[in-house]
């Protein structure tokens, strides 16, 4: 398995709204180098918790499906004379 990362595409965003929230909340300005660090452990520490339970939560989906079609499979059984 890969290691959680985000592209530069996805990380410039979050690094945005991450400096803004801790100017207008903590009154801290980060810089980018600081925002950067901060991003990285965040990753490190929550990501694959979050991953996680993102796969929790289609193991779920995927065992109700399954249960439903196992329903409609055992609806399809004819009758034995």
């Amino acid at each position: 398995m890969k290691p959680l990362s985000l592209s530069s595409e996805e990380r410039a965003p979050v690094l945005a709204q991450l400096q803004d929230y801790l100017t207008d909340e903590l009154d801290l300005e980060l810089g980018q180098f600081e925002a950067e660090f901060l991003l990285d452990l965040m990753i490190k520490a929550l990501g694959a918790r979050f991953y996680n339970q993102g796969l929790e939560d289609a193991r779920v989906a995927i065992l109700a499906r399954m249960e439903l079609a196992t329903e409609v499979v055992y609806e399809m059984e004819q009758p034995l004379s």
